[in-house]
């Protein structure tokens, strides 16, 4: 139990790190959302860039993602020293970027079962059934495990044989409920403002989110650096 109170702290401090930003960020979202339904001009702005989702299909959802959560956070990071500014930090920048444009290929599919499945209803309980299924089974199970796979890699210099025996040495326990913890406290009222949305304007909404999120990975996983030698 211990162990697990100290991995849920690491991911505590992973969102507390960015907490002031990503609260910012996600009132921002809200109002966004509000703004939607009450304006006429906020809602065919918001349609135009629906269109150009429409046009791009995936590869928009890739290129925001790795743009969004890839890209601005490392460069960000590398202006405050807290990354790399030589050949090896720009490696990890376009690593960085592909692993999240890559977990944005689950997501997007995901949104649209979602949407298959619970239908297009912006109702409350439909709002909050989206975010159960997304935050307690999607993303522990599929999305998260995709992230902490990637970002553990980079951490273990692309080591393959590290990386396998990371997945041996408690992976749940030193990797996942860190990374968890510091989702859930973003995401599931992040999902709440995602949900509230039509299916295409919710990826560009959850994009804008996910960049004050990878700023909370890129702490948590500082932290399992230092703290575990994997």
């Amino acid at each position: 139990m211990k162990r697990i109170l100290e991995a849920a702290h690491d991911g505590w401090l992973g969102a507390k790190e960015n907490f002031i930003p990503g609260l910012v960020i996600i009132f921002f979202a809200a109002l966004l959302v509000a703004s939607y339904y009450a304006f006429a001009s906020v809602r065919e702005a918001l349609e135009g860039l629906q269109a150009l989702r429409d046009s791009w299909g995936l590869g928009f959802s890739m290129l925001t993602s790795a743009i969004g959560a890839g890209l601005i956070p490392g460069l960000y990071l590398m202006i405050v020293g807290k990354n790399r500014r030589n050949q090896r930090g720009y490696l990890d920048l376009l690593f960085t970027s592909l692993v999240w444009a890559t977990d944005i290929i689950w997501i997007d599919y995901f949104y649209r079962f979602q949407d298959w499945f619970w239908g297009p209803s912006v109702i409350f309980g439909i709002v909050i059934a989206k975010m159960l299924l997304d935050q307690f089974v999607f993303t522990p199970f599929l999305s998260i495990q995709h992230i902490a796979i990637g970002l553990r890699f980079r951490d273990l210099n692309y080591d393959f044989k590290a990386l396998r025996q990371a997945l041996k040495d408690d992976w749940i326990l030193k990797v996942i409920i860190p990374m968890m913890v510091s989702c859930w406290l973003t995401w599931i009222p992040g999902t709440l403002v995602v949900y509230s949305l039509p299916l295409p304007l919710q990826l560009p909404l959850m994009v804008l989110i996910q960049c004050f999120f990878a700023l909370e990975m890129a702490f948590v996983s500082s932290k399992m650096t230092d703290s575990y030698a994997i």
